[in-house]
């Protein structure tokens, strides 16, 4: 029997070299789960309040995915970005400076997403379900961030996730502050943020 068993395997395994070598693929249903790629966008909306006095009123927005990785960074304010205060301000948006791995992130890069810090009123940043390769991204559920300077090293990260692919959705984000106790210095800078995916192209 165990002569039997390695002729068997002996010959699958010609055989597997045989259809690989004349380009023939397995039928569908032998194969693993394909991955399917996202269409439509994700509007992310927020209230901006701007606050007076320096080491404030930067922030930014980003995509990660659920593990945590960092898919795309969809805008930051001009001084943090093109003019890298994130070099000089190293206290402000230091969630947003670990995530997106911005000592490595290329200038042009940078200035493509950096804009002036907006008015007081409504925002929004949207996504076209593209990574920072241009890459559209797989089917899921993805969690955007909004940072925020506060004060010096006082800041507020709102969390959010929503799913992309299938039918309309969306969802409210949560803000945490930090240090404990940034929430009681009465600056608010971004608030009310939400989202909502639209699967039209």
């Amino acid at each position: 029997m165990k002569k039997y068993g390695t002729v068997l395997v002996a010959a699958l395994l010609v055989l597997s070299v045989a259809c690989s070598m004349l380009g023939i693929k397995p039928q569908k249903g032998t194969q693993g789960p394909q991955t399917q790629a996202a269409t439509g966008k994700v509007t992310i909306g927020y209230t901006l309040t701007r606050i007076s006095g320096r080491s404030s009123n930067q922030y930014a927005v980003w995509i990660e995915d659920e593990a945590g990785m960092h898919v795309r960074t969809l805008f930051v304010t001009d001084y943090m970005a093109r003019r890298q205060g994130w070099k000089v301000r190293q206290q402000s948006l230091v969630t947003w400076v670990k995530a997106a791995d911005v000592k490595n992130m290329p200038q042009a890069d940078l200035d493509a997403v950096s804009g002036a810090t907006p008015q007081t009123g409504k925002g929004s940043a949207v996504w076209d379900l593209k990574d920072k390769t241009g890459k559209a991204v797989a089917t899921g559920v993805y969690v955007y961030r909004i940072e925020g300077s506060l004060l010096q090293a006082n800041t507020v990260l709102w969390t959010g996730k929503i799913r992309v692919g299938g039918a309309k959705e969306s969802s409210q984000a949560t803000a945490g502050y930090f240090p404990e106790g940034a929430d009681k210095l009465g600056r608010t800078l971004v608030s009310d943020v939400s989202a909502v995916y639209d699967p039209t192209p």
